[in-house]
């Protein structure tokens, strides 16, 4: 190549440029490989029949960051206990979760999850209330297959019953094979 031919010394202008542009255009391939994979999640809120005026679960969708199966549900019933959005409460959708209740730790083991709760979770509502609110976490906590049962702790602690309506919780739950009305 002859450094001295004009259309040699036109590419050479070129080459930084074009190297600088496949620089660039690498990062930004690499930024989109390396970005962080979204999940989508179900968390179950309580909807109401105007008509019957029975309850039952529904569920929504919230996207979070993909993970293994632990930090999806973990990010599934944390939702759940911050509640229903703005737009979700105007279709008619909401939670008998108390306020103030916290997920303490959560595990999957042997195909169940144990999610433990601050004793928040089982304060306050009547039948309606804590049949929702045990539905609700059942739902939400046993939505993929590496766990479909679960047993629900109370600060860390096995419990036979939630709260004062008495609600058996003595061994893992299972989600039943309709859903349920309450």
């Amino acid at each position: 190549m002859d450094p001295t031919n004009p259309k040699n010394l036109r590419r050479s202008r070129w080459f930084p440029l074009l190297l600088i542009l496949v620089i660039i255009l690498g990062g930004v391939l690499w930024a989109i490989w390396r970005r962080p994979r979204e999940a989508a999640v179900q968390v179950y809120f309580i909807k109401v029949d105007p008509v019957t005026h029975q309850g039952t679960v529904a569920p929504v969708i919230r996207r979070t960051r993909a993970g293994e199966p632990r930090f999806l549900l973990r990010a599934a019933l944390e939702a759940l206990l911050a509640g229903p959005t703005p737009e979700e409460k105007a279709e008619g959708l909401s939670t008998e979760i108390p306020p103030g209740a916290r997920l303490r730790d959560l595990e999957i083991r042997d195909g169940v999850v144990y999610a433990d709760f601050t004793r928040e979770v089982e304060s306050g509502g009547g039948s309606f209330s804590m049949q929702g609110r045990l539905w609700q976490i059942v739902y939400t906590a046993t939505q993929l297959p590496e766990g479909t049962r679960v047993r629900i702790l109370i600060e860390g602690e096995e419990r036979e019953v939630l709260g004062g309506e008495g609600l058996w919780i003595g061994e893992p739950l299972a989600r039943p094979p309709a859903l349920p009305s309450f």
